[in-house]
């Protein structure tokens, strides 16, 4: 008999320190670096930890980093920044074995519904061959960018006015 798993809804808390080795590992996970490679090369993981933590606090030092949870435990993460007028998804990410279950997109419609309150668009960048490209579409994102020299695409989601 098969049993039907219910997927309990993902909470959010902000990373600290005592976070950053988890932090590191889905990473590494989410660029598909492989463990074996980074035993080999352990400058890999760390050249391009280094690079995205200092893009994000150069252009977005007052970014908001959350870890997503399942019952306590972490399995993804949330990177966000709030400006003006615009609202940019950073990265966003679960572990392997949590994808495809709908919890990013149950992660993500939170962050349209704050969008969506405060009336600012919400943007993001997406690489062109990301399976994930499909929910954003459907999650009413559209493509800013659309040539086909272009690896990365720019998307942006405008505000819905409830009525």
């Amino acid at each position: 008999m098969n049993e039907i798993k219910t997927i309990e809804t993902p909470q959010r808390r902000g990373a600290c320190a005592a976070d950053e080795p988890w932090r590191r590992q889905l990473f590494a996970q989410l660029r598909g670096l492989q463990p074996e490679l980074l035993v080999a090369c352990p400058e890999l993981l760390e050249q391009q930890w280094q690079l995205q933590q200092r893009v994000f606090a150069s252009e977005y030092p007052d970014a908001c980093t959350e870890l997503v949870l399942l019952g306590g435990r972490p399995v993804g993460i949330l990177v966000w920044h709030e400006g003006k007028t615009i609202i940019r998804l950073l990265e966003i990410g679960l572990e392997q074995r949590y994808r495809g279950r709908g919890l990013g997109e149950q992660v993500l419609s939170e962050l349209i519904r704050h969008a969506d309150q405060q009336g600012k668009v919400l943007a993001l960048a997406v690489m062109r061959h990301n399976p994930a490209l499909r929910l954003y579409k459907r999650l009413g994102f559209s493509l800013q960018n659309d040539s086909d020299e272009s690896v990365q695409v720019q998307m942006r989601r405008e505000p819905m006015r409830s009525a």
